[in-house]
């Protein structure tokens, strides 16, 4: 294997629980030449990566959502000349690209769909972790993650990324994001508010963060205390959030990637978990501090018309509050 192509999932928290296959793969194969195929939106996740030579950039529902696109990245690729393709991703689209580039080996989870396009087919293990179940694929083929944790180490120009936003200062800064991808992961807005007016009273300084689509969110709980709330909803690409991440003390999420980020970076970071399940879900680390309520439904549960949350809901902010606390005291 010396050109090495990783064919990775869509989603930022998955793709950081991946990050461990490519230090493995630079020592099993110390010669080999790694390159990345992911969406735009994790795109800078990997390119801060040491191990990984190259990013390329295939995304199905936007840039290259078109049959002529498609035809135009396989003779891109094709030219890049890669031996080797681990598929991360199931995707029936990335597999067929990825035989017509002229990839000869090409391994990935056993599907019927994609069964003819595979030369290894690994049979997909639910009951793992998800990010067990990604490392598999590599142990399978005799490739060992002796280090499964996922680390981000940040350059100087990176970590002042951050600088750009808020200077640090001797206060406790605790990061929040109150988003999810999907509404049921989230905390309601008004624990939030409760939470932050509880934090108020310490001495802290809070950074929230979170998408476009969370601005209005942002700036409600950032009216709290203009002084002491700084909201970064849609102000931050990527690599600025990994940077914005690595200068706080904690990190407060439901099960999202910019969890996977802060624990990845080191950070105490608590998890507030509903309907997903940590065992499967969660970000690795003794800094990781899981909570959750068992409200008695089957998790994971994917009741999308749920119009109760309860298993949210539940997680009260005198509880986070306490948690917060307690790291807080354990610090001094």
């Amino acid at each position: 294997m010396r050109k090495i192509l990783v064919v990775e999932v869509n989603w930022l928290g998955d793709c950081v629980m991946s990050l461990p296959v490519f230090s493995a793969l630079k020592e099993k194969f110390r010669d080999s030449y790694i390159g990345v195929m992911c969406p735009e939106r994790v795109k800078e996740l990997f390119e801060i990566i040491p191990s990984v030579d190259e990013v390329i950039e295939f995304d199905e529902k936007d840039t290259h959502r078109g049959f002529l696109s498609k035809i135009k990245f396989i003779k891109e690729l094709k030219k890049k000349r890669f031996d080797t393709a681990f598929l991360l991703h199931r995707s029936f689209t990335k597999a067929l690209i990825c035989k017509l580039a002229n990839i000869k080996e090409r391994i990935g989870f056993k599907r019927k769909k994609t069964k003819f396009l595979l030369t290894k087919r690994v049979k997909p293990q639910k009951s793992l972790h998800r990010r067990d179940y990604y490392f598999s694929l590599f142990e399978a083929t005799g490739v060992p993650i002796k280090d499964k944790m996922p680390r981000l180490t940040l350059t100087s120009p990176l970590i002042s990324l951050a600088n750009k936003f808020f200077r640090k200062d001797d206060s406790f800064w605790i990061g929040i994001n109150p988003s999810a991808n999907w509404t049921l992961k989230r905390w309601p807005l008004f624990h939030f508010v409760s939470l932050i007016k509880y934090l108020l009273k310490e001495d802290v300084k809070i950074v929230i963060v979170g998408q476009k689509k969370d601005q209005a969110t942002g700036e409600k709980l950032a009216s709290l205390e203009k002084e002491r709330i700084f909201n970064l909803c849609g102000k931050t690409i990527l690599k600025e959030l990994i940077s914005v991440l690595n200068q706080i003390d904690l990190f407060i999420s439901a099960d999202s990637g910019p969890a996977h980020l802060s624990s990845a970076l080191g950070k105490e970071t608590i998890v507030l978990f509903g309907p997903t399940s940590p065992s499967i879900t969660a970000p690795s680390g003794e800094k990781v501090h899981i909570l959750r309520k068992d409200v008695g439904c089957k998790i994971p549960c994917y009741n999308l018309k749920c119009k109760d949350n309860i298993c949210m809901k539940k997680i009260t902010p005198e509880e986070v509050f306490l948690k917060i606390k307690e790291i807080m005291h354990e610090r001094d």
